[in-house]
């Protein structure tokens, strides 16, 4: 939801959880999504989460949708308040999902399938104000930077052309609001002809 959030909804079949729970609160928060209905495997968990990986893929028993958990069993959450449906909600920084997925795009085999995750980080980088010099810098450090760098630069001519599309909008809502006193539309028509790129 947060990539939808930051960036261009659109439909997803699996919902990203981040979750703060400590080592000795794990097995109750396990019981408790056990009740709830989803498949828990204790044991295959724990072994996940002492290797390092902290990604959880949980299906339900009844219903086709998983539900996939970071879980961060030391340190700040941190977040970002924001509402979903109405509701206040609390979603990760733009940077540190772009951060998450830069890994995810490293990590899947083949790269076709990265598709998303690639598409998930331009709209992010052409809709929410990020700290690119922040992401480029722990990009650097997860070994990721590299796959951060070709997206910035892809982005880069998105955001341009996001931003000339929003200013002929506005341009264009003005000039419908102003009254008409013999102002040549044309004028501003080779305005912005003139502005694009060649």
């Amino acid at each position: 939801m947060a990539a939808s959030y930051y960036g261009v909804p659109r439909t997803t079949s699996d919902v990203d959880f981040i979750v703060q729970v400590s080592i000795d609160d794990l097995d109750k928060f396990l019981d408790k999504l056990a009740r709830g209905g989803l498949i828990v495997e204790k044991t295959i968990i724990k072994l996940q989460l002492a290797s390092g990986y902290n990604i959880i893929s949980l299906q339900h028993q009844h219903f086709p949708y998983q539900v996939d958990l970071i879980i961060q069993t030391e340190g700040r959450l941190e977040r970002r308040s924001g509402t979903a449906l109405g509701l206040r909600s609390y979603y990760q920084p733009p940077e540190q999902l772009i951060l998450s997925k830069l890994r995810m795009i490293k990590a899947t085999r083949p790269v076709e399938r990265s598709f998303k995750d690639r598409e998930d980080i331009r709209e992010i980088l052409a809709n929410t104000r990020v700290n690119r010099r922040k992401i480029l810098k722990l990009a650097q450090q997860q070994s990721t930077v590299e796959i951060a760098r070709e997206i910035l630069r892809e982005t880069r001519s998105l955001v341009e052309s996001s931003r000339q599309r929003k200013t002929a909008l506005l341009m264009n809502e003005k000039l419908r609001r102003r009254p008409a006193k013999g102002h040549d539309s044309t004028k501003v028509i080779r305005y912005w002809r003139n502005r694009r790129p060649a």
